[in-house]
């Protein structure tokens, strides 16, 4: 069909459309973009001066014809499948049946309706088809009952118009403050917050949710962990008392150093053995007559350093052992005395503290202090005693009898002291 252009409409078709599609500041924008005379800035002055010029064919006319195809071009897929002598029963009706007519309730519950977003004048797509868009297309196309069209159209409008005045009446007498179309303004935000906290409410409801199933997990957890405690606190008592029992924790450095003990005096033992065995086979041999020497020509280490130190000569100078072996201070006595020398022990246990080991380095001349069986606080206080009395003082790898003849050794080179 061909289209009719604006300036062939009705004036109260043009009066409709215009003051449906623009109101008051997209008035000035349209008098700006068609370089129209703004002296008259009323809405009301400038709505009247657009549609008078939209009556007839002018400059204006053709470029707001134009400006209106172009924004109600995005409708018009929707409309292309109605009849166009149909489309002013959707006008009508306002729920696309074309049937029955506009009431105020209806109007007022379709303008709600549209703030909740249940707009019921939407395309399939979801847009909102707005009134003008359908009074545009109703009568945009020329038809042999276009007459009758337009008059249809013009009174449903007109009727809209009263119902809507009667609407901004009750809003305006309602609304202590501001304007009473704001009062829609405020409600769409207010509904569109409401929808928000909605999403947001349920959002905190599963997260509690959640939540409460972590804490009755956690007390489960808790539940099986403080049992498990219980059980160790009940452990932990038992072996303090058996610990009591035993002596306390003084019973546990005692029976690491016999371990200790033990272990020296078994490698003690072994090399014993290994010198009564050699001894036993040197007397056992049968000697030969042409080299009565050469069974005894092999001699044990241990014999041989001994040999050294018998040739020394300490000449009453007091030799202090701290730390060691108990069960081989006899032996290592024999061994001072032998060579002149005054021997003294010193178990190394520290109860007196730093001024016990101060008294003992006082009335010494040498100390000996094995490192692997003693106190750290036996060991400390001797290396800082000898140093401020420049007292010699040999710290042994070992507590074995053979470790503290070879530190005996050791002075004799250091200090020349010979028989």
């Amino acid at each position: 069909m061909l289209e009719r252009k604006i300036w062939e409409f009705k004036s109260q078709t043009i009066c409709t459309i215009l003051g449906l599609t623009f109101d008051e500041k997209e008035l000035v924008s349209v008098f700006k973009k068609l370089k129209l005379d703004q002296s008259r800035n009323a809405p009301y002055e400038m709505h009247g001066d657009l549609v008078q010029l939209c009556s007839t064919q002018n400059k204006a006319s053709r470029q707001l014809d134009k400006l209106l195809k172009a924004r109600f071009g995005q409708y018009e897929h929707d409309f292309k499948h109605i009849p166009q002598n149909e489309i002013y029963g959707y006008i009508e009706n306002g729920n696309g049946n074309g049937n029955g007519n506009a009431t105020m309730t209806g109007t007022v519950t379709g303008g709600i309706n549209r703030i909740r977003g249940k707009n019921i004048n939407k395309n399939k797509n979801g847009r909102n088809i707005p009134l003008s868009a359908f009074i545009w297309f109703a009568v945009r196309n020329k038809h042999e009952d276009i007459d009758e069209i337009e008059a249809r159209v013009f009174a449903t409008t007109h009727i809209f118009e009263h119902q809507a005045s009667r609407f901004y009446d009750a809003l305006r007498r309602s609304t202590t403050e501001g304007k009473p179309e704001d009062l829609l303004k405020n409600l769409s935000i207010a509904l569109e917050t409401s929808e928000k906290l909605q999403t947001k409410c349920d959002r905190l409801e599963r997260k509690k949710k959640q939540l409460k199933a972590d804490i009755e997990t956690i007390q489960e957890d808790k539940s099986r962990i403080n049992a498990a405690l219980e059980v160790q606190k009940q452990l932990n008592r038992q072996l303090t008392s058996d610990l009591e029992k035993l002596g306390g924790e003084g019973t546990l450095n005692r029976i690491t150093n016999m371990k200790k003990e033990i272990n020296l005096l078994t490698s003690e033992v072994m090399c014993l053995t290994g010198q009564l065995l050699q001894k036993d086979q040197e007397n056992c041999a049968i000697p030969d007559e042409e080299s009565p020497a050469t069974t005894i020509s092999k001699q044990d280490p241990e014999v041989d350093t001994w040999d050294n130190v018998v040739d020394v000569d300490l000449n009453g100078m007091r030799v202090t052992y701290v730390g060691g072996v108990e069960s081989l201070m006899p032996h290592y006595k024999d061994a001072v005395e032998s060579i002149g020398g005054t021997f003294c022990y010193h178990c190394g246990r520290c109860i007196q503290g730093r001024k016990e080991i101060e008294g003992i380095v006082d009335k010494t001349d040498i100390i000996f202090c094995p490192v692997d069986i003693n106190s750290h606080n036996a060991c400390r206080y001797v290396k800082k005693a000898c140093k401020i009395r420049d007292k010699p003082c040999y710290f042994l790898r070992s507590a074995s009898l053979s470790m503290f003849i070879k530190g005996l050794e050791k002075h004799a080179d250091e200090t020349g002291v010979t028989a």
